[in-house]
């Protein structure tokens, strides 16, 4: 009926390895999205005065 429904478990040891990858995977984009926005405002240091001329 449904090939998936037979298949055997991963043994526990393959399945933590690949936790432990998704895990550090997952935390290493976190830290990307999160210093982006300072490496970005450091490469584009413009003075930043708000000139209001009438």
């Amino acid at each position: 009926m449904f090939p998936g429904m037979f298949m055997q478990k991963p043994d526990k040891a393959a399945a933590l390895k690949q936790l432990k990858s998704h895990v550090a995977m997952f935390g290493t984009w976190v830290v990307v999205v999160r210093i982006t926005p300072y490496i970005l405002q450091f490469l584009n240091r413009e003075n930043e005065e708000l000139a209001l001329d009438f």
